[in-house]
């Protein structure tokens, strides 16, 4: 995943702050979305393959800890890294998140410089775990085709290395798309 493809949602109910972070991190390769409260991040997540979710904590209706628990508890969006950005500079504040599943905490005004950083070592993790289960789900699709090839086999280990090798073409496809 390269700067070029990355997407990254904005969500913050300051237009100055949405607007700043997106020129910020356009200007940086990355696709960037924004949006203005909890409600509509909770919604847009689900229609996109976001790569990293830049998080106000103060909004109306739905704080930021709320957006944070309801994205870490869905098995769909759990391991979707998020990070804080706040004018909360308390530190009761930033543990909570980190303890939610947060992958960092930066305190508004931010510095440019380490949010570059920052976005970029999360978003390089992130391309390593994905080069890495990519690698793993090609490996046992090629060991269910060589399997496959040893000889005679019964119905149901047809069915189950047949599964086997879907199964992991998708996630391949998944991976790749």
């Amino acid at each position: 995943m390269s700067a070029q493809n990355a997407l990254i949602l904005v969500v913050d109910d300051n237009e100055m702050n949405r607007d700043m972070l997106t020129r910020r991190l356009q200007r940086q390769g990355y696709d960037v979305m924004a949006v203005e409260d909890g409600t509509s991040a909770l919604q847009i997540v689900h229609q996109y393959n976001f790569d990293l979710v830049l998080l106000d904590i103060m909004m109306p209706n739905i704080s930021g800890y709320e957006v944070l628990e309801q994205l870490k508890t869905n098995p769909r969006t759990r391991h979707l890294p998020v990070i804080m950005i706040s004018a909360v500079d308390d530190l009761d504040s930033v543990v909570r998140c980190i303890e939610m599943g947060a992958e960092d905490y930066l305190f508004k005004p931010f510095n440019p410089v380490l949010l570059k950083a920052r976005v970029g070592a999360i978003l390089s993790r992130q391309r390593s775990s994905a080069e890495a289960l990519l690698q793993i789900a090609q490996n046992l699709r090629d060991e269910a085709q060589a399997l496959s090839q040893l000889g005679p086999l019964n119905e149901s280990q047809t069915v189950a290395l047949n599964a086997l090798m879907s199964s992991a073409s998708a996630l391949i496809d998944a991976l790749q798309g």
